[in-house]
């Protein structure tokens, strides 16, 4: 679910969701949301970088960085989905991102 509002340009729907399952699920749950991947790979951060949304991008990097050790941010940042894209390049390569 967190995945395809990330994709979305709802902001608001991304923060409801994270809301929500930080009250519900635990913080091991929390993390293997923000560490899944779809069946090509993808993370939440890719699809943020996918559709080129800065504050959707930003609010989950921040996200993560409560939740997740140094190592699990590193390995998140530098995640390849299965055409070994990391989600730098798909960031920068938007129209609507800055660098």
């Amino acid at each position: 679910m967190l995945h395809l509002a990330a994709k979305g340009e709802s902001l608001d729907l991304l923060e409801n969701i994270w809301e929500w399952a930080k009250e519900k699920l635990t913080a091991e749950d929390l993390n293997k949301i923000l560490l899944s991947t779809d069946n090509e790979g993808s993370t939440v951060l890719h699809f943020a970088a996918i559709g080129e949304y800065l504050e959707i991008l930003q609010n989950i990097w921040g996200w993560s960085k409560e939740k997740l050790t140094t190592e699990e941010l590193n390995k998140f940042l530098l995640s390849t989905d299965n055409e070994r894209g990391t989600v730098l390049p798909l960031a920068v390569t938007g129209d609507s991102l800055e660098v």
